[in-house]
């Protein structure tokens, strides 16, 4: 049995993922609605981490993957504070897919990522072809 999982943030990048879980299918890019990427999510190292707040006028993009249900606890070990989230997503030709994202409850304010975590989410963008203008806001995150 497999679930579809919506990445956003570091996962996105299919080595990144594959380092983490097995086989995991890439379904899709898509497109979330009323959220907005954010680096809130406190790291070990108290780096900013990517996570969803919600936000009626924004919307954020990402992949869609197909993963074995025996891979979550492989995967939830690599995301902790995170809680598996069910959001349905757009996807590019409209079919709307029900997801599993991680989210993690801070309200905190925006903390500083470090440029080789915001790298992942760039590599990611650019290996599944999101738009141009989510690779260039990406590109301008200010890093570490």
């Amino acid at each position: 049995m497999t679930d579809f999982y919506f990445a956003y943030g570091s996962n996105m990048s299919g080595a990144r993922l594959c380092e983490r879980i097995e086989r995991p299918e890439r379904i899709c890019v898509a497109r979330l609605a009323g959220w907005r990427l954010v680096y809130n999510k406190p790291g070990r190292d108290g780096s900013g981490k990517a996570n969803l707040v919600p936000d009626a006028g924004a919307h954020v993009h990402g992949v869609v993957w197909s993963i074995a249900q025996h891979d979550w606890p492989i995967l939830d070990r690599f995301e902790p504070g995170y809680a598996r989230t069910r959001l349905a997503v757009e996807a590019e030709d409209d079919r709307v897919h029900e997801t599993l994202a991680y989210l993690h409850p801070t309200r905190g304010p925006e903390l500083v990522p470090h440029a080789w975590y915001v790298q992942y989410l760039i590599d990611g963008a650019r290996e599944h072809g999101l738009p141009d203008a989510y690779l260039r806001a990406l590109k301008s995150v200010p890093t570490r």
